[in-house]
């Protein structure tokens, strides 16, 4: 293989890594993970609350 076409490989390889890591983050900037909200946690804190709610109404 000739040192042009080795060259050449290894820009457009590293080219790549580099856009697909860019793309990856920039993606997730504009679309954040669903589960990262505080609204996903919600109904587990109410189910929470309520089984505690329970748990003290059989107390007394």
């Amino acid at each position: 293989m000739k040192a042009a076409t080795r060259n050449n490989i290894t820009n457009k390889v590293f080219m790549t890594t580099f856009l697909v890591a860019f793309s990856s983050v920039a993606l997730t900037s504009a679309f954040p993970c669903p589960a990262h909200t505080l609204n996903s946690d919600t109904p587990i804190i109410e189910k929470k609350d309520n089984d505690d709610d329970q748990l003290q109404r059989k107390k007394n």
